[in-house]
């Protein structure tokens, strides 16, 4: 008999030592992966103090999926061990194996899949009971989180899934409480072994008959076991895949070309031409972000030119302030050279076009230097449709003006400021209904946040609705920057400082928030916050105004003075 048969065959398991809570960890639903409709409280956030156990699960911690609210799942347990196997594993993700990684609110020194036995009851802290219900079934999101389409597959196949428990006496918990294995009713059905008959040894009739009979185990996992039973192993693939792919690609950059003394045209072709249709084609005004650099330390966002999934080309500038990627893209990246990228959200609002109405469209655009990189296919689109349109484009000088050979000469006015020129926003953009035989007028903006202001707070002035403006903010190495101010954490109370050239983004990543982004310019909406007290100076696109009452983007926004901050 191996010393490992308790892994699959009906022998006792070892018991567990009695162990410490080193880790508790609480999390809120937010956007998720920087895919627009994908939402998780995966990412959960160390707690300190006594936190509230309940049946429910710990307080101030959400769970999305439906299953996952049941009384059955309050509690998900990971063995911390795993980390350092999953970074020999995965070595090009290492960075993303860090305690919290896979979503866990407990964990201990001790608890494995190997010694955990379905239905055992463990005392957590001096009063709460929990019980052992299900192994964790793993998931698309897994795949989004690592950034790896595999992953939920490799979780199921290696074992190291971690597992869930039901609270059978509530209690206060927290960091340094013992937790004891108080009563064992199935010693011969390990985690492990359980998983071996759910991902291997499949048709094992009856190895599930008996599992069917545990009333211990959670009853997601008695439904799937019954309909083994009557129906045949089950299709895992909509669990492990889900119906949206993960985002992440290598591409090669295959020309560099400099369009002015700032500006240079990238071109990128995936190294994997394999991408299903309906993630080839980008949708209007689109973006794709990028990872590259040493470790893949930069993480940027920048608009697509032209092209599809397969090879599309950026206008890059290099940007005055920035805080090394715009230079490492400029001076480091050469022809041949690999990146990741991903593609980004379409537009956030049904911006009007002359399909969804009778009414004449106007069609203006206000440009800021590198902002013409936004619009360009937009403009194409449209002069290929006949649209109304005129480009009001703003540039340091003549020579600064990149893509001006993409822009309809007769419709296009450069604003030189070498030149003396200045654009008036007021004397551009009339009021939204101002024009003859009905016409409406439809106000796209991307530059410096200046010129967005300058544009949001007039069309706010004159009654546009939303789907009569778009407003793009292409970011810089000043993006998120300003004066300082404080950030307290309301879980934890620990204050932050936010100085002058960091975001708040960046400083909650630095404390080990491992807070979601995607966009970086404020365009997405990933990177929320809930602010709980304090002022604050808002930036970005993704808020609507009632939103901007309880939440901030933390990428680009800033606190004044104090702010409480919850996520």
């Amino acid at each position: 008999m191996g010393s490992d048969d308790y892994r699959t065959g009906p022998y006792p398991a070892p018991l567990p030592p009695k162990d410490t809570v080193r880790n508790l960890r609480t999390g809120k639903i937010r956007p998720f992966g920087g895919l627009k409709g994908l939402t998780s409280a995966i990412n959960k956030q160390p707690r300190q103090g006594k936190v509230r156990l309940t049946t429910n699960g710990f307080a101030g911690d959400e769970r999305q999926h439906i299953p996952h609210k049941s009384p059955d799942n309050a509690i998900h347990q990971y063995d911390p061990r795993h980390y350092a196997d999953w970074k020999n594993i995965l070595p090009d993700r290492e960075h993303k194996f860090q305690l919290g990684a896979f979503g866990e609110n407990l964990t201990t020194e001790h608890l494995s899949e190997d010694n955990v036995c379905v239905g055992d009851k463990f005392r957590l802290g001096p009063d709460a009971i929990i019980q052992v219900t299900m192994s964790r079934q793993p998931c698309y999101k897994l795949n989004h989180r690592f950034e790896y389409r595999k992953m939920s597959s490799l979780i199921q196949s290696n074992g190291y899934t971690g597992w869930y428990y039901r609270v059978i006496q509530g209690g206060d918990v927290q960091v340094g409480d013992q937790m004891e294995l108080i009563e064992r009713v199935h010693p011969c059905w390990s985690l492990s072994r359980l998983q071996h008959i759910l991902y291997r040894d499949t048709n094992n009739v009856e190895a599930i008959a008996e599992l069917v009979q545990m009333t211990e185990l959670s009853g997601e996992f008695l439904k799937l076991l019954q309909n083994r039973l009557e129906k045949g192993t089950e299709n895992m693939n909509g669990r492990l895949l889900g119906k949206v792919a993960v985002p992440w690609r290598s591409y090669k950059l295959v020309k560099k070309t400099r369009l002015t003394p700032r500006v240079q045209r990238f071109v990128f072709r995936a190294e994997d031409e394999s991408i299903e249709q309906g993630e080839l084609e980008f949708g209007r005004i689109p973006y794709v972000r990028l990872k590259f650099g040493p470790d893949a330390k930069f993480t940027r966002a920048y608009s697509v030119v032209s092209g599809d999934m397969k090879s599309f080309e950026l206008g890059i500038a290099k940007d005055d302030s920035s805080r090394g990627g715009s230079l490492y893209l400029h001076h480091e990246l050469k022809v041949g050279d690999a990146v990741e990228a991903a593609k980004g959200h379409g537009a956030p609002v049904p911006i009007l076009d002359n399909s969804q109405g009778d009414s004449q469209i106007r069609h203006i655009f206000i440009i800021g230097g590198i902002g013409v990189t936004a619009f360009v296919g937009e403009v194409r689109t449209l002069l290929a449709k006949g649209a109304s349109l005129e480009i009001h484009y703003a540039t340091r000088s003549r020579e600064e003006v990149a893509y001006l050979d993409e822009l309809p000469t007769d419709k296009t006015t450069v604003y030189a400021k070498s030149e003396g020129r200045r654009l008036d926003v007021e004397s551009i953009i009339p009021p939204p209904d101002g024009c003859m035989n009905n016409c409406k007028t439809v106000v796209y903006c991307c530059g410096p946040m200046s010129l967005l202001t300058a544009c949001r707070d007039l069309t706010t002035k004159l009654g546009y609705p939303r789907a009569q403006t778009h407003f793009e903010e292409f970011g810089s190495g000043t993006t998120g920057t300003g004066d300082p101010f404080e950030a307290e954490i309301k879980t934890t109370g620990k204050v932050l400082q936010i100085p002058q050239e960091q975001s708040l983004l960046d400083v909650l990543n630095e404390a080990g928030f491992g807070l979601e982004s995607s966009c970086l310019v404020g365009n997405c909406g990933t990177c929320m916050v809930e602010v709980c007290k304090g002022n604050v100076i808002h930036h970005g696109t993704a808020l609507e105004e009632e939103q901007k009452e309880s939440s901030m983007l933390s990428c680009v926004s800033r606190g004044k003075g104090r702010i409480v901050i919850d996520f």
